[in-house]
């Protein structure tokens, strides 16, 4: 068991010898060795944890993540590699402080962005996925030639346009989906995809703190308070590679419905997953980052490693060990 969810509310979760057990009522409800388990995530205020449990999972390097209910915030992670390294910060600090250097990394972090947003479209064979492609395609030559950071935004932002127009022009009308939008998401497609990016945007944080960076120094998305702007950097080239293609292939074999959603009643504009929605998708993402892919290198990794061997590779760069950071590039 990778990763642990606890999402029911009123859930206690304590160490009991050498395992991670689950109450409810004060009934155990289950019980899972402490050994097997890679990291936790607890998902409401209702959700509590000893400080028994939380001592011996940072012992163990286990990286225990806290968000809202609905997996749609990110309000804490604790692991013991964080805050390490006060001198890749330092670095870090100087490297976001640049101006010039800032521009290029943000260009580097997008260029496998636009690459793989193609090779997704490619992948569908979707009547609309050429027009897409070439449009892409032209964002990425701008991209690359871009003088400013308000550039590289223009050309990101007409790379996603082409990108998601191309879904709307391609999946049936059932799903309502118009475009990205996210706040919030006005129909089931686009409520999918942010809980996707939001369970890579935990898994990314993770990595990066694990590396020993800072997670709120960003070159794209530029430090604002409580915006993990590297995770959001770093993730950027695995939208497309890894929750898009996810999310296409559920809309695909029927496992994602445009029935699976709800409207809170404090929120009636927004459309979010219902339960059953919700814990399909947290189980086929879990199920998708522990598949394995071939590296250029030629090793073989699962997903969420490649995660950490990308924050990793950003650190070598922060160090000067690399002259620049290459986002993970899919095939084709």
């Amino acid at each position: 068991m990778p990763t642990l969810y606890i999402q029911e509310q009123g859930a206690q979760i304590r160490k009991r010898d050498e395992q991670l057990v689950v109450m409810r009522d004060g009934q155990v409800v289950q019980h899972i060795p402490l050994r097997t388990i890679e990291r936790v995530v607890v998902m409401g205020r209702g959700v509590q944890i000893t400080t028994a449990l939380l001592i011996d999972l940072i012992g163990r390097d286990v990286p225990v993540i806290f968000t809202n209910q609905r997996g749609s915030r990110h309000y804490a992670t604790v692991h013991a590699a964080a805050s390490r390294d006060g001198a890749l910060r330092l670095q870090q600090l100087a490297l976001v402080s640049d101006a010039d250097h800032t521009l290029t990394t943000a260009r580097d972090v997008l260029a496998a962005k636009l690459h793989n947003q193609q090779v997704v479209l490619r992948r569908q064979s979707w009547p609309a996925a050429g027009d897409a492609c070439a449009q892409i395609a032209r964002a990425a030559a701008g991209l690359a030639e871009a003088t400013t950071l308000d550039q590289v935004r223009g050309y990101e932002g007409a790379a996603a346009a082409a990108y998601f127009q191309a879904w709307r022009a391609s999946l049936p009308p059932a799903w309502g989906f118009a475009g990205r939008a996210f706040h919030p998401p006005p129909d089931p497609l686009n409520a999918a995809l942010s809980f996707g990016y939001t369970l890579l945007q935990h898994d990314m944080s993770t990595a990066i703190q694990v590396s020993g960076l800072d997670l709120y120094l960003g070159t794209f998305h530029v430090p604002q308070p409580g915006r993990p702007s590297l995770a959001l950097d770093l993730m950027e080239a695995f939208r497309p590679a890894l929750v898009d293609q996810l999310i296409l292939s559920l809309v695909r074999d029927g496992a994602l419905r445009p029935t699976m959603h709800v409207r809170p009643a404090d929120r009636p504009h927004a459309v979010l997953l219902d339960d059953a929605g919700r814990a399909m998708l947290i189980d086929r993402y879990e199920a998708l980052m522990r598949q394995t892919t071939r590296l250029a290198s030629g090793e073989q990794t699962n997903w969420r490693r490649v995660l950490t061997l990308q924050a990793w590779a950003f650190a070598r760069m922060v160090r000067g060990d690399d002259a620049r950071y290459r986002g993970h590039h899919l095939d084709g």
